[in-house]
């Protein structure tokens, strides 16, 4: 099936800062439940004697640790926000996913690829009901052992994070406020076909190869969701548990159960999460009269929004901090 190359694309999301060892001071945790088994939780807090609202931050898909070390002995991280600057004002939690540390080295192939071995708690586990259930667990965990304001816990979810952040407000009713970034709206596997429709109308593949290539696919998830539970077979690296999870409700499906304030924030130019579904997430509220949903698109983006280059000297504008500024600013703008 060598016309199944044209459909690949990454959706990890790793920032290359570099980030001191001790950069963030973290109170860990751990939570043993019989369905999820462990949890790790970290929680980064200037005063965790101070009552200050929860921000939980669900970063995006793959399975790094959060912090990771580059050869050079400098550590990078998945989590994009500057968890200093707002763990003044926030308890922030992040959550790892099954059976990863808080922090590792990465291994690197021959070819120079950058990856963490997997483990049968990551390859039993890793789906969208972990995820969710995780994070609603560790609210409810979180909000014993520091004092919360309950009046605002927010649950911030990046790329893959940002599907799994309707789903934990579902699921846990202490949940005030989702923010959602660029992360799509319809089921997971729309985007694949969404993108084969691209390449044909940009005439990078011929219409016909394009349809063999989408009929491919719908053949590929015929098998996924005959089996959805299985984690013996794999996908593209991933279990068929793992797509089936996110993709038997949809994002959307979860974010109009809510009634609580959304935030949604698209990339224009983003060639990971196509912008189109979020385009629909937000006709959908309107169509449906509900007014909860805030939609903010940052049009000349990408997915880790950074601008097109806007000179001669190819200098991209990096618009990251200004993204959760505007989330920040936009979370205490609305009460819930």
């Amino acid at each position: 099936m060598n016309s199944m190359k044209y459909i690949f694309y990454t959706v990890f999301l790793f920032f290359g800062s570099k980030v001191p060892a001790q950069a963030e001071h973290f109170s860990h945790y751990t939570i043993h439940d019989h369905k999820l088994k462990t949890i790790q939780l970290h929680l980064a807090t200037s005063d965790s004697t101070a009552k200050k609202p929860l921000l939980v931050y669900l970063d995006g898909s793959g399975n790094f640790p959060i912090y990771y070390k580059n050869k050079s002995g400098n550590y990078s991280t998945s989590i994009p926000l500057d968890i200093k600057k707002y763990a003044k004002d926030f308890h922030i939690l992040l959550i790892s996913k099954p059976g990863i540390p808080f922090k590792d080295s990465l291994q690197t192939l021959p070819s120079g690829r950058r990856f963490y071995p997997e483990n049968d708690a990551y390859t039993n586990l890793y789906s969208l009901d972990w995820r969710a259930g995780a994070a609603s667990k560790a609210i409810d965990i979180i909000s014993k052992k520091v004092p919360v304001n309950k009046s605002k816990i927010v649950v911030m979810g990046y790329s893959e994070g940002s599907q799994v952040a309707p789903r934990v407000a579902v699921l846990n009713k202490k949940v005030t406020h989702v923010v959602s970034i660029v992360g799509n709206a319809m089921p997971q596997l729309y985007d694949f076909l969404t993108n084969i429709r691209l390449e044909i109308e940009r005439n990078k593949i011929s219409s016909a190869e394009g349809q063999k290539v989408i009929d491919s696919l719908y053949n590929e998830f015929d098998k996924i969701f005959a089996d959805p539970l299985s984690v013996k077979k794999k996908w593209y690296g991933e279990t068929y548990l793992k797509w089936s999870s996110f993709n038997k409700k949809s994002p959307l499906e979860n974010m109009l159960e809510l009634n609580i304030p959304i935030l949604y924030i698209a990339a224009g130019k983003d060639n990971n999460q196509p912008i189109f579904g979020m385009d629909y997430a937000k006709l959908e509220f309107i169509r449906r009269r509900k007014n909860n949903l805030t939609y903010k698109v940052y049009p000349d983006s990408n997915h880790y929004f950074q601008d097109q280059p806007v000179d001669e000297y190819n200098t991209k504008t990096d618009r990251i901090d200004e993204v959760h500024q505007f989330a920040m600013d936009w979370i205490n703008a609305n009460p819930h």
